[in-house]
C-alpha cells in the first residue's frame, strides 16, 4: 500500500493562488512549517513537480510531468488524499498553470483558497525579470548562496503590460470565485505576511489551530533598493511621472516586522 493510499483522509483541501514573484514560495513553507497543514509548492509547473519541501525526499506517487499531463484530475486526487496525517493539505497555482486545474478547483466550494498578491508592481515586476535572467526561481534555507544579481533594465512599456496582466489575472480569479457559488477567499499582501494577526486570520480560515509559531523556510531575493535592483532608474522615474506607478517605485514598501 503507498503513503497515499494508506493515508487517505477528509483532510481540508486548499490551494493557494498566486501570480508569480509575489511571495508564494515563503507562503507556502510558512503553511508547511504548521504541524497541521502539508502545503505542496506547484505540483503543477510545466517544468516539474514541485511538492512541499518537508516531503520531497519522498516518493509521492505524482508520477512524471508527461503522466501528470495526461491525467491531471488523477493527479490532483492523489495530492488531496495524501494529507500524510495532516488536517489540511494544499498546493499552489501560479498564474497560467494548468487551466483544467485552475477550473477544477475554483468550481470546488470545498477547496479553500488563499489570494497571495503584491502591493508593489514594480518590484514584482523586477523580481520576475531578475529571476528570468538568473534561473532562480526559488530560495530555501538549504539553496546555495546565489551571486548578487545584476541591475536589471526596465522598459516602461513591457512594466506596465505586465502589471495589466498580473490585474487581469487576478480579476479573473475574483470574477470565477464569484461565478462558483459566491466563494470567499482569504486575501493577503506579501507586505502582510509578517503580521501576527494575518497569519492567525490565515490559520483561522483553513481551519488549523492559529496559536502556532510559524516559521520561513525561504531566504529573502533582491531586497536591495529598486534604485539598486534597477539599471535605468531615473529614466523609468521620468517615464512613470505622474502615473499611479510612479507611487510603487518612489515609496518601495518595506515588509512589516510583526
Amino acid at each position: 500500500m503507498s503513503d497515499i493510499d494508506a493515508s487517505a483522509s477528509t483532510a481540508i483541501r486548499f490551494v493557494v493562488i498566486a501570480a508569480p514573484r509575489t511571495g508564494s514560495n515563503w507562503l507556502c513553507t510558512l503553511l508547511d512549517s504548521h504541524p497541521a497543514i502539508l502545503c505542496h509548492h506547484e505540483i503543477f509547473n510545466p517544468e516539474g513537480i514541485h511538492t512541499a519541501i518537508s516531503v520531497r525526499h519522498q516518493d509521492l506517487g505524482f508520477g512524471t510531468v508527461a503522466e501528470r499531463d495526461r491525467n491531471p484530475l488523477e493527479v490532483l486526487d492523489r495530492v488531496w488524499r495524501g494529507s500524510l496525517g495532516h488536517a489540511a493539505v494544499g498546493f499552489k497555482l501560479n498564474r497560467g498553470q494548468h487551466s483544467a486545474v485552475f477550473r477544477h478547483v475554483i468550481a470546488d466550494a470545498t477547496v479553500r483558497k488563499l489570494v497571495i498578491r503584491r502591493s508593489n508592481r514594480i518590484r514584482t515586476y523586477v523580481s520576475e525579470r531578475l529571476a528570468e535572467i538568473t534561473g532562480a526561481w526559488e530560495s530555501f534555507e538549504h539553496s546555495k548562496t546565489a551571486p548578487t544579481p545584476p541591475a536589471v533594465r526596465i522598459d516602461p512599456a513591457q512594466l506596465r503590460r505586465h502589471v495589466a496582466l498580473n490585474r487581469r489575472y487576478y480579476d479573473g480569479v475574483e470574477h470565477a470565485l464569484a461565478a462558483a457559488s459566491q466563494q470567499r477567499a482569504f486575501e493577503v499582501l506579501y507586505e502582510d505576511l509578517n503580521r501576527p494577526r494575518t497569519r492567525r486570520d490565515m490559520l483561522r480560515f483553513l481551519g488549523v489551530s492559529p496559536d502556532v509559531a510559524l516559521r520561513s523556510g525561504t531566504r529573502k531575493q533582491n531586497d536591495a533598493p529598486l534604485d539598486v535592483l534597477i539599471e535605468n532608474h531615473d529614466e523609468l522615474r521620468r517615464a512613470l511621472r505622474g502615473s499611479d506607478l510612479e507611487r510603487d517605485l518612489l515609496v518601495d514598501g518595506e515588509i512589516v516586522k510583526g
